[in-house]
């Protein structure tokens, strides 16, 4: 009887081995998803990662191997860190073993936050199977070829508040001393304007989207002038911060706003929302501190494209002459005075 039992039980292995040994790497996929491609600093992002196994043999064995940079920190718990997670001088090794069936998947998550400002890959990974018995192992490696953007942490200093102040004095000016009722005529919608701006009667009538156009000087708006200056990398991202915080406190005031830059944030046009935010927000997290033009330049281009009514934000790492007599002139030519960020003081 105890003959036949090994006997059996020796077979079975055998055929376990020969079944194991038929997987091929080109059945075994694997893809990675990211709830999000931008991020604040410190933020919790998921990675989802899924294997599948679509061959009609089990595979006994797999092990997969993400590598993530130094940068990146797994937020998960303790328990899961002391089991997968391994941390050394090059970044954190996350790994996890498992078996697949004949057409299964495998589903798995990891969350992290980064905690420095930039662009950044994921990294590779590492997909090891093998026979029943561990004699053949065998590795498929690549790249997750995804990327992520951490953008600036707003920042919460006395300048920041101090704007949150006069923002808050402008959107109450607008709503009591504007007249909402003067309007110049209609256009299409955008996709930018507020909803209370639509025009149902005039878009029954063009079944489309309709929104009337007021007078300029009903509306209050303002532009952020951001001064690059790359002599100072502390100051720079300081001032990044700045920007950030400026634009939300602008979207929760629900004043529509440019942003003008002189150098890699580029410009974008007025705008108000989710959509503009993200766009400021991912400019903002590839910044390399590279600057085009004069912050003189800069004035200039804004002065000629200037309505009423528009409050001026200034961000510059540090007010030298050359960036006061711009300001000054921008002051001169403008409905009421600047409001300056500077980010030397900030730090003083």
């Amino acid at each position: 009887m105890i003959p036949a039992v090994l006997l059996f039980t020796v077979l079975i292995l055998i055929l376990l081995e020969i079944a194991s040994r038929r997987a091929d790497l080109r059945n075994l996929c694997i893809s990675f998803s990211l709830d999000t491609n931008l991020a604040e600093p410190g933020e919790t992002v998921t990675l989802r990662y899924t294997v599948r196994n679509s061959s009609i043999f089990p595979l006994l064995y797999v092990g997969l191997s993400l590598q993530l940079d130094t940068a990146f920190t797994p937020k998960e718990d303790a328990d899961f860190q002391r089991m997968h997670a391994v941390t050394d001088f090059a970044g954190t090794r996350i790994s996890c073993n498992f078996f697949l069936f004949p057409k299964q998947q495998f589903t798995g998550k990891l969350r992290f936050s980064i905690h420095q400002r930039g662009l950044y890959d994921l990294g590779r990974y590492y997909l090891e199977f093998g026979d029943f018995l561990g004699l053949k192992p065998r590795m498929l490696s690549g790249e997750t070829d995804l990327r992520i953007i951490c953008t600036a942490a707003p920042c919460q200093t006395p300048s920041i508040q101090a704007l949150g102040g006069e923002l808050g004095s402008v959107s109450v000016r607008r709503f009591l001393y504007d007249d909402p009722t003067m309007v110049l005529g209609y256009r299409d919608y955008s996709g930018q304007e507020p909803l209370k701006q639509i025009s149902w009667n005039q878009s029954a009538k063009a079944a489309r989207l309709i929104v009337r156009q007021n007078d300029f000087t009903t509306d209050r708006t303002a532009v952020i002038l951001v001064n690059i200056d790359p002599t100072s990398p502390r100051l720079m991202e300081h001032c990044l911060s700045l920007t950030v915080s400026a634009c939300l406190l602008l979207e929760r005031e629900k004043i529509p706003y440019a942003m003008l830059s002189n150098g890699d944030l580029r410009s974008l046009e007025e705008g108000l929302g989710t959509s503009h935010l993200f766009f400021i927000q991912r400019r903002i997290g590839l910044s390399r501190h590279t600057g085009y033009i004069r912050f003189e330049t800069l004035i200039a281009d804004c002065l000629r494209r200037k309505k009423p009514g528009c409050t001026h934000i200034v961000i510059t790492p540090v007010l030298d002459e050359g960036v006061q007599a711009a300001i000054r002139r921008l002051a001169r030519y403008s409905d009421q005075e600047p409001v300056i960020l500077c980010a030397e003081e900030d730090l003083a």
